[in-house]
């Protein structure tokens, strides 16, 4: 389902654009370090993450950008552009998300932010039970771990298998393009 593309596309980031060419709530596509990188404009604030979506590489500049969150518009994952977490299904990895310098009347792009500092929550249960083993419990106990909980987790389902992505499933199915098996 993914559209990938060798051209680098938009503006490159790391010379520079003109900061008030983007107004308050728009986002642009360009790109830095060889990556498609998406910029948003939030108020005064500059915003600079991954321009693909994680889950199956939709465009997120084609997306809907509501307060600090952008949303893929291909299965509304929403990824937070402070930090491009990954904070609603179905995408559960982050978008890699950049630094944002401005210099007079220009921003650069100037480099990535490690965002993966270890988390360990204060307090937490001895084990973790979710009722459910599909698409929701799976993201459950992956928030879980995103999180720093390090003890059990025990999905309980009456699936017979793990939990997997099943938008493409249906999806393709019913664009008649699903693999005969």
């Amino acid at each position: 389902m993914a559209e990938h593309s060798s051209k680098l596309e938009g503006p490159d980031f790391e010379k520079g654009f003109e900061t008030e060419k983007l107004t308050d709530g728009e986002m642009l596509l360009g790109h830095a370090f060889g990556e498609q990188v998406l910029v948003a404009r939030r108020g005064d604030e500059l915003f600079a993450i991954g321009a693909t979506c994680t889950h199956y590489g939709g465009p997120l500049a084609k997306g809907l950008m509501v307060d600090c969150t952008v949303r893929c518009p291909w299965h509304h994952a929403r990824f937070d552009l402070r930090t491009g977490e990954a904070i609603a299904a179905p995408a559960l990895n982050d978008v890699a998300c950049y630094k944002v310098e401005k210099r007079g009347e220009r921003f650069f792009v100037t480099g990535k932010i490690d965002r993966k500092l270890a988390r360990k929550p204060k307090s937490s249960p001895a084990s973790v039970v979710i009722v459910g083993a599909g698409a929701a419990g799976g993201a459950a106990a992956e928030m879980l771990r995103r999180e720093g909980y390090d003890g059990p987790v025990t999905l309980i389902g009456a699936d017979e298998f793990l939990p997997y992505d099943r938008p493409n499933l249906s999806k393709d199915y019913l664009a008649g393009s699903a693999p005969e098996e």
